[in-house]
């Protein structure tokens, strides 16, 4: 087998290493990707001429040229935020705090109140994400919503996670408490009231957009080719796949890094006990259209309740009329798992049933006999969970990684929860490192 000769070596063609490339001055660059479809966490699925992501994208950001880039490669729309929290047969508007007024019943809206004016937590230290919650927002916020809808997505105990997912959200006025438990609301996180989206085909209509324009850049493209072994040699690495070998001067990681750990050479023993520590959920994306909506105008409706197997609905028709089938509404609901627990080892079909049911029970659809169709996707990398070890333990492979000369770029390479913007951003300032 001939060595195939380059620069650089991108591995992982998710939206890390295809903006990376983008953004690389020199193009003697291989992106090698396992799949046959690019996109990783981006990609988009198609099922009956709708296209649905891995969960509900969108496109937004405060870096103004990162966002520029994000809706200009390919055609975008803008939309207002519609978003919801589903408690108690009642819709409260995100973020909950600002609209507490909304709470069906008065006791609820007065424990809210009373336990955040008189917050016992106030001056106490958060060193985990409920000491935090507590802290911030008081027991009636916390342990009517922001405890057991983190319990559900994480799969994991709030009071043994740490901060880093939440220390940004600000302490909320004492006006604006006391005016939503009134019903006098106000705009929250105003920063993200208004996001964009693809016209047509999904997320996936930007990871194409990357795509095309690296082509035309004659950046290699290598799809299907599973990485099988990375290996140093000299001052090159070696790079072997199911197809191809590979030398590059340096190596860029974009794949999970457990998987990456898994094929690379020469691991010490406690880097690769360090990696399996690190914990990440997986995800269902299951796709329900029926056809009738009860749902109304909004985008996403988290659900906090314990006896509901999703953690969230989304309203894909939200997105535009490209997204909406005639005479129906389609739904998108997210399962989030782990290895061997109950939702791993469930049956798909049963899962999605499961799903309908619950919509059925909190008043989504009607019945089952208005489902017209579903489908089911699993995603083994979903999200980071910050447990109390997880910057210890990141630190300690990526400190070990850039000490082989390994750069790393993207959610599960840097193991940090990142979405598509800050990937894109973390892109362009590797990349000006690189091209220096």
């Amino acid at each position: 087998m001939s060595i195939i000769k380059k620069k650089f070596g991108i591995l992982g063609g998710g939206i890390a290493g295809l903006s990376l490339a983008y953004f690389l001055k020199d193009k003697s660059a291989v992106i090698i990707e396992k799949n046959d479809a690019l996109g990783g966490l981006c990609r988009s699925y198609n099922i009956n001429g709708l296209a649905y992501d891995i969960g509900p994208h969108i496109m937004f950001s405060k870096n103004k040229a990162v966002l520029d880039l994000m809706t200009t490669i390919t055609p975008t729309q803008q939309l207002e935020r519609s978003n919801q929290i589903f408690l108690k047969g009642s819709y409260i508007k995100y973020p909950f705090e600002n609209f507490l007024g909304m709470l069906k019943a008065k006791a609820d809206i007065q424990y809210c109140l009373e336990k955040f004016l008189d917050n016992p937590y106030q001056n106490q230290p958060a060193t985990n994400m409920l000491a935090f919650f507590l802290k911030t927002f008081g027991e009636g916020i916390t342990e009517l919503y922001l405890r057991p809808y983190n319990e559900k997505i994480w799969k994991f105990d709030p009071a043994l996670m740490d901060t880093q997912m939440v220390e940004r959200i600000p302490q909320p006025p004492k006006e604006d408490i006391i005016n939503a438990a009134a019903g006098k609301y106000s705009e929250g996180y105003t920063h993200q009231l208004y996001f964009s989206y693809p016209i047509a085909g999904g997320y996936q209509s930007m990871v194409d957009a990357f795509s095309q324009k690296l082509s035309a850049q004659a950046v290699t493209i290598a799809r299907g080719e599973p990485i099988t072994k990375i290996e140093s040699a000299a001052k090159n690495w070696l790079v072997t796949t199911g197809k191809n070998r590979y030398q590059f001067d340096q190596i860029i990681n974009c794949l999970p890094i457990h998987e990456f750990i898994k094929v690379l050479a020469g691991v010490p023993d406690i880097i690769q006990q360090t990696v399996a520590a690190m914990k990440y959920n997986s995800i269902y994306i299951v796709i329900i259209n029926v056809k009738k909506d009860l749902v109304g105008n909004h985008f996403a409706v988290m659900v906090p309740q314990p006896d509901v197997i999703f953690h969230r609905i989304s309203k894909l028709d939200f997105l535009g009329s490209n997204y909406h089938l005639a005479d129906s509404a389609s739904f998108m609901a997210e399962v989030t798992f782990r290895s061997g627990d109950q939702y791993d080892q469930m049956p798909e079909a049963q899962l999605v049933s499961r799903c309908i049911d619950d919509m059925v029970k909190l008043g989504f659809i009607e019945s089952k006999e208005m489902v017209n169709f579903t489908d089911c996707r699993r995603e083994k990398y979903a999200y980071v969970i910050y447990d109390l070890s997880h910057r210890t333990n990141t630190d300690k492979v990526l400190s070990y990684l850039r000490e082989q000369g390994i750069e790393s770029n993207g959610r599960f390479a840097e193991f940090e929860y990142e979405n598509s913007d800050k990937v894109i951003e973390k892109s362009m300032v590797l990349a000006q490192k690189i091209n220096q």
